[in-house]
């Protein structure tokens, strides 16, 4: 458990922290290390006809999302994520941190198997086969295996699929750019109120896949995205890729996250006052060991249907340290306060007001 020692339980709070700054930033970053999404289900639309002339070929690939409402088109546009083929390089920009890592996904006859590895600083490889997720740092010879079911993220995009999406976005449709190679259509998710931030995305014009995704602020800068710079579609599978990936490196310690759903009432806690647009869509009890300390967190996630915000509660006589009032990382913004024997961590990519509404009507209940 050597491995268990030198990452110690700061580090395991900063890579909770590093992975949910990926995961919740509207589902629109890199593959998250521990973040967990609500489930989104996405129907796969075919790809549009061939024309000859290249205005009828856009107008044509085009048609489907311009008939369909926003959500409708943003399940094409996750649906094309789980159902293609593909690998490639992205870089995911957070204010002025800059990363860059390495992604392959496959659909194969046993689920669907994706694979991310960081390409720069501190070493991280992301292997999932469906909902079972394995985080390892080499450098630290340490795997954590969680289960994200339903989670969302780069190139997917949808958390919920109940209409949310349509009453608090707007879609309005660009022109064509190229992109990491590929000529693609650009649309702009804009927020319907003060609440929420705006998205660009730039898709593939034929199946829809996400190629590149910014999040804007109100005065339309953007202060988060994420794009391939180096993407391959339709790629066949390379099953040595995957039988390594899948299988667990010797000496290195093992961690299973234990992931138990509750209901919100039964662990005391409730908004006072609602926050428009968004709805609870889960509660999860959380806990593994660090060395032989255990630790245990609930999160409460709430989604407006792209944007996401997550609650976490631990105790707070399992914190060995000062939890500090204000964390920020570009458009992501953690608030944290005692309630309590609690400490609670808000954590969104939404406007700094959209945070502390939820966070100021958090209360308990028993």
């Amino acid at each position: 458990m050597a491995g268990l020692r030198v990452f110690s339980a700061r580090r395991w709070r900063r890579a909770i922290w590093q992975g949910s700054l990926v995961g919740l930033s509207g589902a629109l970053w890199a593959a998250p290390a521990l973040a967990w999404a609500a489930p989104a289900l996405a129907a796969q639309e075919g790809q549009a006809p061939a024309a000859a002339d290249p205005l009828a070929a856009a107008q044509s690939a085009d048609a489907p999302a311009q008939r369909k409402g926003l959500e409708q088109w943003l399940q094409t546009v996750s649906a094309a994520a789980r159902s293609l083929n593909y690998s490639g390089v992205f870089i995911t920009q957070r204010g002025d941190e800059i990363s860059t890592s390495s992604l392959v996904h496959y659909v194969l006859p046993q689920g669907h198997f994706e694979r991310i590895e960081t390409l720069d600083g501190q070493r991280r490889i992301m292997v999932s086969l469906n909902d079972e997720v394995r985080t390892s740092w080499p450098d630290y010879r340490l795997t954590l295996i969680d289960n994200q079911a339903g989670q969302a993220s780069f190139p997917r995009l949808l958390k919920t699929t109940d209409g949310e999406v349509d009453r608090n976005y707007r879609l309005e449709r660009g022109g064509l750019q190229r992109c990491a190679g590929f000529e693609c259509r650009v649309s702009t998710l804009l927020p319907r109120d003060d609440l929420r931030w705006g998205y660009r995305l730039w898709s593939l014009r034929d199946s829809q896949l996400l190629v590149k995704a910014q999040t804007l602020d109100a005065a339309g800068h953007v202060i988060n995205q994420v794009a391939f710079t180096e993407l391959k579609i339709n790629v066949a599978p390379r099953q040595s890729l995957v039988r390594d990936s899948l299988h667990q490196p010797p000496g290195y310690a093992v961690e299973q996250m234990k992931v138990v759903p509750v209901s919100l009432q039964s662990q005391g806690w409730a908004l006072s006052s609602q926050v428009p647009g968004f709805k609870t869509v889960g509660v999860f009890r959380r806990s593994m060991s660090v060395g032989s300390k255990p630790s245990e967190v609930l999160q409460w996630l709430l989604s407006d249907g792209l944007a996401s915000v997550s609650i976490f509660v631990q105790s707070a006589a399992d914190l060995s340290e000062p939890v500090a009032p204000e964390q920020r990382v570009g458009g992501t913004l953690a608030l944290s306060r005692r309630i309590g024997d609690s400490w609670l961590t808000v954590m969104g990519a939404v406007p700094e007001r959209t945070l502390r509404r939820i966070s100021e009507a958090i209360v308990r209940v028993q």
